[in-house]
């Protein structure tokens, strides 16, 4: 419940964002918006795949003392890997000074620029809060970011001003106070050694290349569409595709928050009851993920379009194609993601990347055909296809994995 209760906070936080982005800028400026958000996306899924994953992996298995120094390390490791973020997005900066991008670009690319480490920071913190079961610390960090964010924002709306690099650079100054206060509060749980995080390094890499290829390909096939969009018909189609998608992801409270909870439990059950009770716990959450997600793609499908014009303005409307697309991509995601994890947990993460391979060529071949042909439809359309063929493949690939071949994985580990 306390992980439901955190990814409701979370999601109604960025859904709130997106709609007064979405009422206070023009099309133009919401489809911008969308852009610099997928970029966020793209680099916390990475560090979700280098640093989070394996700490989630490795650390139920250290105690003491260990688990500390480890902890400390992967602190050492997001901060190189913020400072990387931020100088690549400085050169992406300049190079929109240079005419590079949709028109409008700039100033995103420069307030991401300025901000993106500090967000990666809050990320980091909630990933290091779920891997250790620490819910209830998650919630308070998040509510924290919540409040702070959506009161900000709204006073830029009642002043009419909220434009896109505003808004992330309120988004940077909030996640910076409550990221501090949370290493402050949390500080004995770190002790930082940079021996030990060279050698934490190669053994999380050993485990975490294949985790943040496999992520790097699926984040990449997911967050390109937006920019396909801005490419072939310009930022307007790019904010009616967000506005489809924000509508679709107010159910991410409760599919998020059981996710969250997954990815952690999965790994503490194989680290403590080996492969079988692995296998049965993975059958069990997707059953039981079936019955709601369902009910919640067919209310989306029905009402969606009357969601958008209601939450994001009129302009909007007239998109229920999209809406009913994106929502079946919503079930197939959520009924295939526990077997992604059990694949992590059990060190296999090499078979998930080859899926993801097949998901990118997939976008790069059809979904690409067809954002040309059809706009945010073809988007939707192309998202759909990718996902439904690797998320099948991903389930049929964990149930034929040999039990002897995963037990011979955690004797390894």
């Amino acid at each position: 419940m306390l992980s439901l209760a955190d990814q409701a906070v979370a999601s109604i936080a960025n859904f709130a964002t997106g709609v007064i982005v979405a009422r206070g800028c023009t099309k133009e400026g919401f489809g911008l918006y969308m852009l610099g958000l997928t970029v966020i996306l793209l680099v916390t899924d990475l560090q979700g795949s280098l640093i989070a994953t394996p700490y989630m992996v490795y650390a139920p298995r250290l105690e003491g003392a260990r688990r500390v120094e480890y902890t400390g390390s992967t602190l050492l490791h997001q901060l190189m890997l913020s400072l990387l973020t931020v100088v690549v997005l400085a050169v992406a900066a300049v190079g929109t000074m240079f005419g590079l991008g949709p028109r409008g670009l700039k100033p995103v690319m420069w307030a991401l620029a300025g901000t993106v480490a500090i967000i990666m920071l809050r990320e980091f913190a909630r990933r290091i809060c779920f891997a250790r079961l620490e819910m209830r610390t998650a919630l308070v960090l998040d509510t924290a970011c919540a409040v702070l964010q959506l009161g900000s924002l709204a006073l830029l709306a009642r002043f009419g001003l909220p434009t896109t690099p505003r808004v992330f650079g309120v988004m940077g100054v909030v996640c910076g106070l409550v990221v501090a206060l949370w290493l402050w509060w949390e500080r004995q749980a770190f002790q930082p050694q940079l021996a030990r995080a060279i050698e934490d390094l190669r053994r999380n890499w050993m485990v975490g290349k294949w985790v943040f290829g496999s992520g790097l390909l699926w984040t990449a096939s997911t967050n390109i569409y937006p920019w396909l969009l801005a490419s072939f018909h310009g930022t307007a189609a790019a904010g009616v595709f967000a506005a489809c998608l924000g509508v679709v992801s107010a159910s991410n409270p409760i599919l998020l928050g059981v996710q969250n909870l997954v990815g952690p439990r999965v790994a503490h059950e194989y680290a403590a009851h080996g492969p079988a009770a692995l296998r049965r716990l993975v059958l069990r959450i997707s059953v039981a993920l079936a019955v709601p997600v369902s009910l919640i793609t067919v209310a989306l499908m029905v009402w969606g379009d009357r969601l958008i014009g209601l939450l994001y303005g009129h302009r909007y409307a007239g998109n229920s194609t999209v809406v009913k697309l994106l929502a079946l991509n919503l079930l197939v995601t959520a009924l295939a993601f526990a077997y992604s994890r059990a694949l992590f947990a059990v060190e296999r993460a090499d078979r998930d990347f080859v899926l993801n391979v097949a998901t990118v060529v997939i976008m790069a071949t059809a979904g690409a055909w067809l954002v040309r042909a059809w706009g945010p439809s073809g988007a939707a359309l192309g998202l759909l296809l990718a996902n439904a063929v690797t998320s099948m493949a991903r389930a049929g690939l964990f149930l034929v994995l040999p039990v002897r071949v995963v037990e011979r994985q955690q004797v390894h580990a």
